[in-house]
This record gives structure tokens, C-alpha cells and sequence, in this order.
């Protein structure tokens, strides 16, 4: 712990009005700050001395609150630029803590001459988007119109990563289940962890970029030794394992294994992939394969004062120079800024100490943690994976025929890329020379080429495509499913796969009191032939009819009796 004298300047923004704090007057602030956002919180007082509190009226409402906040040292080397390091974020919990009154005097009007609030605060993203569970689908779009679609306002996000850009057939937004929801957070971290890819956080602009890649840059800086009291050289566990992917396809089974050189001999993580075509389940291994990172090791820093420089998540150390000894590990390395844990304490809590002053000396507890600037292993929050796949309800859809006959179309399948985990833009130039940019269906025209299109009435009709398969029934039954035929759907991110059939088809039902079996084929009522087998007087009887408008044939097998008949009901 140590003493030290910052300069913090608070805004709140109620209802489009803006309060601000004077710095001094913030007796107690905490907060941890990662790549990603942080969270942060603090405590103040307001005098209502010689007016009225301007806070108090709006604080005790709903109204959303908008925090300001920056923190930078008091005194700072002559000709130095210190950029403060700065917080901006909404409230997500708050507290009028006391209201000290003048006690056992009659003043006119009983005034409350201070109140001590305290505020919960952290970055947009984190607040906003972990109230929000969007479902939504989107069909023949890429990622990026999905996330623009659904991010609402106040989240300030930028792009720049090629894969959001990739169209898909098939887009899902999951909310999860009733009980256990995964937010819209939930699914932009979600997302950044299994494609690879980087969420980042700019206090500075209070903006957030999606990225393909951890950026290289950052300002290089020079921390003095006298900013630090104590470093330790965290070195993490290594992977000892080496990745094996089976793709279980019946006819084409494949095994792919990673060499690592740090794997311990009979050790592996299996993971099941089922995709049809062969280059496709190579370029998911490679793509993989590059997800797995092992940190090589980082530094954890107890400062001794508060840093005389710009410190923030993503500015560039390196221990050299000065007092620094050349005979260190960390010397010839340079680090990037990753977390920051900043616990201060006024020295002087009274309510106008300092009171109304831009600065005040604090008890401060501050330390971070560094990662080799080199270093791609990602650091995202925790999250909860969205619940995949959702069930919707669908209707078939066909072009053939006439309009109200049943009939089925097999569709062939739109050449959008095949979904394939872990794409990121690091290993684009990779993929691109192991393979050209794939189509969902190969050369051949082989895996999934055909499939049913159903519209999904809950989404404006949109028309997702699924594999046309025999589903439940065995390859030698071949029953497609007919136009308007309803089904339930099960939407992944980027797929759709019937699962079931919800309706009977018109004339195909029959009478409990028959307790028959019925198969009915054909398009339409005058176009079709049933087969059906029922019960009279407890006696079996097959039946079956063909019918062309008004030609009809007959054959019936029931008690002793066999039947053939052709007609022409139009004569009759």
C-alpha cells in the first residue's frame, strides 16, 4: 500500500443533464480494468451547504446513469503528457449511504447539509447487453448484419475482421432457455472465443472493436524501477496434449492429429466433427488447431506509487534502463498492459476535507498484469455459450404444382461457405493456399447439395434450408415432405435441420373406431392413391384406391371376399 495524490474528475449524466463531481470529493474508488471492459465503484459526498443538491432529485429515480470518470496522477514531470486513464460506463447499482443533518439545533428548514452516495459502474457493453436477450434470423446475410441488427443503442462497436463479413445461408441469434438465458454479451464473447477472434475495449472513445487478430500495436514506454515495488513472472500450465479430430462420417471416417511439441506421448483431446466433405473437415483440424494457445508466461506488478506515464490496458512496458539491472528476465522483452487493479482510499474521509477540490492524497493499492507483447492468447470474460438449437415451427415449402396440391421440391443448395469453426484472419492467408475458399457443396456436387426450404412464419416467412434426408424413416421409404406441411425446425447458427412433423395430411387421418393404418400418395385429392387398412365388425380389411379426377380403381381384400373394380365416375 502506498499514498499518493490523484486528480479524478467525475461526470454523471441523468436525463440527458450532466453533474459533475469535484475529484477530492471521492473518498473511496475501486475497480478492475481488463482489454475487454472493467467495473468499477465509488464513493462520494455532496454538500448541500450553500444550495441545493443537484444530484439528489435525479439519483433517486430509474433513470439510467452515465459515468464519466478520469484518474491520473496530481503531480506529473514537467513537459510530460500523461493521457488519464479513463472509465465510461452506466450505473448498475447505487446507494445513498448517509445524510448528516446539524443535530439538537432548530435550524429554519432542517436541511441535509451533505449526502454520501455511492455508485457500481462498468463499461456499456458489459451493462447493457447482459439485459438483452435477442432472438432473431436472418437468412443469406453475414454475421456483421446480424450483430448491427440486434446491438440496440448505446454500444458504440467497430469491425475489423473479415470473417462477420462471410455470408451464411442461415444466421441464429439464440436467447437460451427461459430459465437460463445467454445474453446478447454472452453471445458477442461467445463468439470472439470459438472463431478466434478479439473483443476490445477503448476507454479512451468508449468504443469496442470485433477484431480477427490481437493487434500488435500499442505506444512503447519505459516504466521507471521506482514505479515498481515487487514483480513476479507468472508462468502458466502448458498444454500437454495433442488435438485429434475424427470426422465420423459412415462412409468416409477421417483422424487428423496435432504434433505438439510440448505433448506428452498418449495424451489428446478428441473432438467428434461430422461434415461431409473431406477438405472441409482438414481446413476445421487446421483452423482448430490455431485456437489452442498456451501462454508463455507473464508479470504481475505491486506498484509503488501511482505511474507517471499513460497506463492503460494495451500500452506497451519495457523494464530497462535506469535502475532496472541488465541481468533480469524481463530485460530485451517487451510487455503489453493486460489487467489493472486499483484499490484507493482518501487519507481524509471527513465530508469536506478537501472538500470541492480537484485532487486529494489516497491509501491506494495498486497492481497489474502484463502479457509478452507477442502473446496471441485471447482474453475475453467469462461467458455462457448460447443455448443452440432453437425449435421453431415451419412450413414446407414447394414451387411445383399448382397451388394447393401437395407436392415436394428438392432444392439444391445455395454456395455459401460451409461453417467452419475458428476462421480468423491470422490464418486466412494459410487456409487460402491449402484450399480455395469453399463452397458448401464440393466440385461433384456430393454432401448436402439438396434440401427442403421451409418458411418460418414467427420470422416474416423468412425460408431456411435444411437437408433433404428420410429423417425417421429407413432410405427404401420415400416420403418427402409435401408444401404447407408443418414442422419443427431446429435452428443452429448457421443451420436448420427438420426434426420432426407436426400435422396429418388432409384425408389421411382416419376414424378411431376404424383403428386403421393408412398411407396416402399423390399431389392432390383427385390425383393420389390410398392404401389403407382398417377394422369392420372386428374384421380386417385392406383397401386401396387410385384416383385421377374422376377415374377411380379399387382393389379390396376383406372377410371371404375379394374386390376389383375401375370406374369412371363421370358416366355414372
Amino acid at each position: 500500500m502506498f499514498t499518493d495524490a490523484l486528480k479524478l474528475t467525475l461526470a454523471l449524466t441523468i436525463g440527458g443533464t450532466t453533474i459533475k463531481i469535484p475529484g477530492a470529493n471521492v473518498k473511496s474508488l475501486e475497480t478492475d480494468i481488463h482489454p475487454y471492459g472493467f467495473t468499477a465503484g465509488l464513493s462520494f459526498w455532496v454538500s448541500s451547504e450553500k444550495g441545493r443538491d443537484p444530484l439528489f432529485s435525479k439519483f433517486v429515480t430509474q433513470d439510467l446513469i452515465q459515468v464519466k470518470l478520469d484518474i491520473e496522477p496530481n503531480l506529473k514531470p514537467k513537459g510530460t503528457k500523461i493521457d488519464p486513464l479513463r472509465l465510461q460506463g452506466y450505473v448498475t447499482d447505487k446507494a445513498l449511504l448517509t445524510e448528516l443533518t446539524i443535530e439538537n439545533v432548530n435550524l429554519k428548514g432542517d436541511p441535509v447539509l451533505y449526502r454520501h452516495y455511492r455508485i457500481s459502474f462498468a463499461d456499456p457493453a458489459s451493462v447493457l447487453w447482459r439485459q438483452h436477450f435477442p432472438c432473431d434470423l436472418m437468412v443469406d446475410e453475414d454475421i456483421k448484419a446480424l450483430i448491427d441488427a440486434n446491438k440496440a443503442s448505446g454500444v458504440n462497436l467497430k469491425y475489423d475482421w473479415g470473417m462477420l463479413n462471410n455470408k451464411y445461408a442461415i444466421n441464429t441469434l439464440s436467447p437460451g432457455s427461459p430459465d437460463e438465458g445467454s445474453s446478447f454479451y454472452d453471445f458477442i464473447v461467445w463468439l470472439a472465443a470459438t472463431q478466434n477472434g478479439v473483443l476490445r475495449y477503448d476507454g479512451q472513445t468508449n468504443s469496442y472493436t470485433l477484431s480477427g487478430t490481437k493487434g500488435q500495436e500499442g505506444d512503447e514506454m519505459a516504466m521507471s524501477e521506482l514505479e515498481v515495488a515487487d514483480h513476479r513472472i507468472d508462468f502458466p500450465e502448458t498444454f500437454r496434449y495433442d488435438d485429434r479430430f475424427l470426422n465420423v462420417l459412415a462412409e468416409d471416417p477421417q483422424k487428423s492429429e496435432t504434433n505438439r511439441s510440448t505433448a506428452e506421448k498418449g495424451l489428446r483431446r478428441d473432438v467428434l466433427l461430422r461434415i461431409p466433405i473431406a477438405s472441409d473437415f482438414e481446413t476445421a483440424f487446421k483452423l482448430e488447431s490455431k485456437k489452442q494457445k498456451s501462454r508463455k508466461h507473464g508479470v504481475t506488478l505491486t506498484h509503488r506509487r501511482y505511474p507517471l506515464m499513460t497506463y492503460r490496458p494495451g500500452i506497451v512496458v519495457k523494464f530497462e534502463g535506469g535502475l532496472w539491472s541488465k541481468k533480469i528476465f524481463l530485460q530485451g522483452k517487451k510487455y503489453r498492459v493486460r489487467d489493472i487493479f486499483l484499490r484507493a482510499k482518501a487519507v481524509n474521509d471527513a465530508p469536506d476535507a478537501d472538500h470541492n477540490m480537484p485532487y486529494t492524497q489516497y491509501q491506494m493499492d495498486l497492481d497489474s498484469e502484463l502479457e509478452l507483447k507477442e502473446d496471441k492468447a485471447l482474453n475475453l470474460p467469462p461467458f455462457k455459450a448460447p443455448s443452440y438449437p432453437i425449435y421453431v415451427e415451419g412450413k414446407i415449402v414447394s414451387e411445383q404444382g399448382e397451388e394447393g396440391e401437395d407436392t415436394y421440391q428438392i432444392y439444391e443448395r445455395p454456395k455459401f461457405k460451409l461453417e467452419i469453426p475458428f476462421v480468423d484472419d491470422e490464418t486466412q492467408a494459410e487456409i487460402d493456399q491449402y484450399t480455395e475458399k469453399i463452397p458448401v457443396m464440393d466440385k461433384e456436387g456430393q454432401s448436402e447439395k439438396d434440401h427442403y426450404r421451409v418458411k418460418i412464419p414467427l420470422f416474416e416467412d423468412k425460408q431456411v434450408i435444411c437437408p433433404f434426408e428420410p429423417l425417421f424413416a429407413p432410405g427404401h421409404f420415400y416420403f418427402p415432405a409435401y408444401r404447407d406441411e408443418r414442422v419443427l425446425v431446429a435452428l443452429d447458427f448457421h443451420r436448420a435441420r427438420i426434426v420432426q412433423f407436426l400435422d396429418w395430411r388432409p384425408g389421411g387421418r382416419l376414424p378411431m373406431d376404424t383403428q386403421g393404418n393408412h398411407i396416402l400418395f399423390g399431389k392432390s385429392d383427385e390425383s393420389k392413391t390410398s392404401i389403407s387398412h382398417i377394422y369392420v365388425d372386428n374384421k380386417p380389411q385392406l383397401n386401396m384406391k387410385r384416383s385421377s379426377s374422376k377415374d377411380t380403381e379399387i382393389i379390396q381384400l376383406q372377410e371371404g371376399t375379394i374386390i376389383l373394380q375401375t370406374k369412371d365416375e363421370s358416366s355414372s
